[in-house]
């Protein structure tokens, strides 16, 4: 019997439940299994993929103990990940938080024109290009795709709201997009309580009544994590 550990380092991407996936059907089917501490040190990424591993994490919490510890940073969709614990903690120095959506693309279009460049786009749908660098956005495409963010956005806030037992009040003061220091995200019920490794460890062997780790984070594919590595050096040099 033992407590399994899996951390959450990086982007979360396309091709993250992938790699995540099998360990966590393993934890949720093992009954030697008697506890998951779920390590996240991430900014977020992609919605649909961060659904994918939520729901999994679900699936466990509603069977074992689940406990997350945010390590560095847990935003948007890994914070998201976090509220499928039982418990979340942060370390003093942790940002936490940052429920919002965000889709960012280029408009390379005035760019093109200095150059003389024209596209020809042929397409077979009015809006097959609503999201091309070659032109700018009408308003009535901005329009469309800002509801589109605004349904995936009301799902994760509906999910923070309903997992961290948060009122209305509260959720229209911190479902802005912002990230708070553990302080903060304590005070507005965004986690349970500050805490290093070991605290958190140990309180999870108390309630298991088992004193055995065993690490089950998945090695990502070697060019995964070259370009997580690459996006955080470039993060840590422009915040």
């Amino acid at each position: 019997m033992y407590i399994s550990v899996l951390n959450f380092k990086g982007t979360i991407t396309g091709s993250s439940p992938g790699t995540y996936m099998p360990a966590l059907r393993y934890i949720e089917k093992k009954n030697k299994v008697k506890a998951l501490l779920l390590i996240i040190n991430s900014g977020g990424g992609d919605a649909n993929a961060t659904e994918i591993l939520y729901n999994q994490l679900m699936k466990i919490s509603s069977k074992k103990p689940v406990y997350a510890l945010i390590e560095g940073i847990g935003a948007s969709g890994a914070y998201w990940l976090a509220c499928s614990a039982e418990k979340i903690f942060a370390m003093r120095t942790s940002l936490v938080g940052s429920i919002g959506v965000i889709s960012m693309s280029p408009d390379f279009s005035e760019f093109l024109d200095t150059l003389g460049i024209k596209m020809r786009i042929n397409k077979v749908g009015k809006y097959k290009d609503i999201n091309s660098p070659f032109r700018p956005m009408t308003e009535e495409e901005n329009a469309i795709y800002n509801n589109i963010m605004k349904d995936v956005y009301s799902v994760f806030r509906e999910e923070v709201k309903k997992r961290r037992n948060l009122g209305e009040d509260i959720m229209e003061e911190i479902a802005t997009g912002l990230v708070f220091s553990a302080e903060q995200a304590k005070k507005n019920g965004l986690i349970d309580g500050i805490a290093n490794l070991e605290t958190v460890v140990d309180e999870l062997k108390a309630k298991t009544g088992t004193n055995s780790i065993k690490n089950l984070t998945p090695k990502r594919p070697f060019i995964s994590r070259l370009m997580s590595m690459s996006f955080e050096a470039i993060y840590n040099v422009i915040k």
